[in-house]
């Protein structure tokens, strides 16, 4: 990383500058006045560097999701300690997640309003109205003068920029941003290398390969104990198994993040689930169920049901994040799958995030008079020094650092002496557990399933054939937004329903054409002309 990518804080000598009304946040084409622009009201010194943030202590209001493994926000040592490096307290108004988003939404709607929104679960919906209103101050100008982490990383990644960017050109909301591949990769394939050393089988290429391999298990008595109970390929009913296999028929192209959305041969977007391709992959996983290739409880199945599976050794194949679900005694004989080729020769896995999978998890309000200050405060949880204290803790207390400059979580953490599991453990010192928070997600301090070393060599054997260009979740203008509203319940529900029967064999593959005409009828040509114009924007951004 060269020099302009240093952390803010490692400058020799801090800056100060009394923030007056020349300062402004707007940014882009909005014409909202914010609350940058006028003088603030505290007249505090800001430091533009180095810490504290304010020559003089100032309390901003926060209210934030709680989520359930979290200790209180307000006894953090990670939240406390850091009150003490900025000369910034803040006051946390936490709610348990179930009763966030009422709550916020109360708040944004007229109630009172916190200075900030933390881990905020803002859609982009939110974003694009309230920002409208003023409710919600734009980000821009803050960013560019205040936040060098952020500038970073825009300069680094500049999809970042573009997929917070909202249709009037400002930013007001900010995400989080992973910075390696494995997280993204959420579902990843992985099967049972003893079961096929077992019956002298190589590891799939193509899903012909595929299915003669599930036929093996099934029939061939893999797992030695002279009952028919393998299992070729489970999951829950989440059926990560259509996300991770639809690669192999060019589908899903440009990522995860929009359901039955991609990129057609023509460079335009199309709706991929009534695509002839689409057909050709139901009849692939159709003949997989109806020979018995595909758990049957696939569709109904809850995770704990399909993680006892996974756990007595009858799983062949399966598309978790890592391994380990099958617990101790079986996770060590599943080797990671590669993309499979399909029958026309497509070489994909598009089942990946973009690298702001999270976004909405951070805003300023209207109502906060030290927005510099604020956005000075998150900036540090998207640099290296931050990201590290957010996700270790404190050096000697949660964590030490390895002789070869590697960090590890100290028994405290790692074998919690009161029984409690990690997240529970590091959620009593931050709040990063749950995720949807404003922060910078690298391999180095991830210390959770995604880090798992299957997990990683996973990532970097699928890493050749994942999508050039992958999509995030688009920003739509409130008239947009309302008319996706009006459509995407139906047409979604009736997607994932139509697949279960087709799979299934209760809708006739013959029945495609009529399925295809119902999506007409629904409106799917007006679905798939709104978001042809956010992703046009989005290109052009």
């Amino acid at each position: 990383m060269n020099n302009r990518h240093k952390p803010f804080w490692l400058g020799t000598a801090s800056m100060f500058l009394f923030v007056a009304s020349a300062c402004s946040t707007g940014g882009g084409t909005g014409d909202t006045p914010s609350a940058s622009e006028k003088p603030p009201a505290s007249g505090k010194e800001i430091n533009v560097d180095g810490f504290p943030i304010v020559s003089a202590p100032i309390t901003i209001t926060a209210m934030g999701a709680k989520f359930a493994t979290h200790g209180e926000w307000k006894d953090m040592k990670v939240l406390t300690e850091y009150a003490k490096k900025t000369n910034i307290t803040v006051d946390w108004q936490t709610v348990p997640d179930n009763a966030f988003v009422e709550k916020r939404n109360i708040a944004l709607a007229g109630g009172e309003l916190p200075d900030m929104f933390y881990r905020a679960r803002l859609s982009s919906y939110d974003e694009v109205n309230y920002g409208s209103q003023g409710v919600l101050i734009p980000l821009n100008k803050l960013i560019d003068q205040y936040a060098p982490n952020l500038k970073a990383l825009f300069e680094k990644y500049p999809e970042v920029k573009k997929s917070i960017t909202a249709p009037d050109g400002n930013i007001y909301s900010l995400p989080q941003i992973t910075d390696y591949l494995a997280p993204r990769i959420g579902a990843k394939p992985f099967i049972n290398k003893k079961w096929l050393d077992q019956l002298m089988l190589p590891i799939p290429a193509t899903t012909e390969e595929l299915y003669q391999t599930l036929k093996a298990f099934k029939e061939k008595d893999p797992n030695g104990n002279g009952k028919a109970d393998e299992l070729g390929w489970s999951g829950d009913k989440g059926f990560l198994l259509f996300d991770g296999l639809r690669g192999a028929w060019g589908l899903g192209n440009a990522g995860g993040k929009n359901a039955n959305i991609d990129i057609g041969p023509d460079g335009k977007i199309r709706f991929y689930t009534m695509d002839v391709k689409y057909k050709d992959l139901l009849e692939y996983m159709n003949r997989l169920y109806k020979e018995g290739l595909i758990d049957k409880e696939v569709f109904t199945q809850e995770a704990p049901q399909f993680l006892a599976k996974a756990a007595e050794g009858t799983v062949g194949m399966m598309h978790p994040s890592n391994p380990s679900v099958a617990g101790p005694s079986y996770q060590e004989d599943y080797v990671s799958l590669p993309a499979l080729k399909g029958p026309d020769g497509d070489h994909l896995y598009s089942q990946v995030s973009p690298l702001t999978a999270s976004t909405g998890t951070f805003a300023i309000t209207k109502a906060n008079k030290h927005p510099e200050a604020t956005i000075r405060w998150v900036d540090y949880f998207y640099g290296a020094e931050g990201s590290k204290f957010f996700r270790m803790g404190i050096e000697g207390e949660t964590y030490e650092t390895l002789s070869d400059g590697s960090v590890k979580y100290l028994d405290v953490i790692s074998k919690n002496p009161k029984g409690l599991n990690l997240d529970q453990a590091i959620g009593q010192y931050s709040p990063w557990p749950g995720g949807g928070l404003p922060q910078l997600i690298t391999e180095k301090f991830d210390k959770t399933g995604n880090s798992h070393p299957a997990a990683i060599a996973s990532a970097k054997l699928l890493e050749p054939d994942i999508p050039k260009v992958i999509l995030p979740s688009f920003m739509f203008t409130n008239e947009e937004q309302d008319r996706l509203n009006a459509l995407s319940g139906d047409i979604t529900k009736y997607v994932t329903e139509s697949r279960v029967k087709f799979v299934t064999g209760a809708m006739p593959l013959s029945a495609y054409d009529s399925y295809v005409g119902t999506l007409k009828k629904m409106g799917v040509d007006e679905y798939i002309k709104i978001y042809q114009q956010a992703y046009d924007r989005y290109m052009k951004n």
